[in-house]
């Protein structure tokens, strides 16, 4: 409720006409309009005395014009976001290429290497949180028909990392397994994401 309004209502309440208002002032009627319609505010020493006239207090009277600020929103940093998306998308690769790297330990047992499958798992759960990290990016943006279509070729360079991944490991490939895959997160970074996906990372 503006000034304006609360000169109203307290006037009515009190049983004030507009003309009576003015004259206890010693001001006149159209003062008083204007206040009440909000197109000029009273001075301090008017407000005092309607304070008094409608025998309440000041801050009740003007309480409610101050403004309420709305709670402040935290600014985005884009060039942070920018770079959390980039390493989000280069740790899912990492990942994933670990994941093709067997890794072994000695059985006590018998003297040979077995594969170590609780590393293995380690590194897949690993996987897992750099996938999900790099799918949660996809929320900053606004537009639903483009977050749609981001996550759909988003899902083709995951199929195409996790394709060259099990060549690594089907093959053996090694360095040329790595190499691929630093090969497709580059392509993905440098070329995809600004030119379809609207993503611009900031230097």
């Amino acid at each position: 409720m503006t000034v304006g309004e609360q000169i109203r209502t307290q006037r009515k309440q009190a049983g004030f006409s507009q003309e009576q208002v003015a004259e206890r002032l010693g001001m006149t009627r159209q003062a008083v309009t204007k206040w009440e319609a909000g197109q000029s505010v009273p001075s301090s020493e008017n407000l005092i005395a309607l304070a008094a006239l409608f025998q309440i207090s000041l801050d009740t009277l003007v309480a409610n014009d101050v403004p309420r600020c709305a709670p402040e929103k935290k600014p985005s940093n884009p060039i942070l976001r920018s770079n959390l998306t980039m390493l989000a998308i280069a740790c899912q690769a990492g990942a994933l290429h670990a994941c093709t790297q067997i890794s072994y330990t000695l059985d006590p047992a018998t003297g040979t290497k077995v594969p170590d499958h609780g590393l293995f798992l380690f590194k897949a759960a690993v996987l897992l949180l750099c996938s999900i990290w790099m799918a949660s990016n996809l929320r900053f943006e606004p537009d639903p028909v483009r977050r749609r279509k981001n996550s759909q070729i988003e899902l083709l360079y995951c199929l195409a990392q996790l394709t060259a991944a099990l060549l690594t490991y089907r093959f053996g490939l090694g360095l040329v397994g790595l190499l691929a895959a630093i090969a497709l997160l580059l392509i993905y970074i440098l070329f995809v994401n600004p030119r379809y996906m609207g993503r611009k990372f900031t230097k």
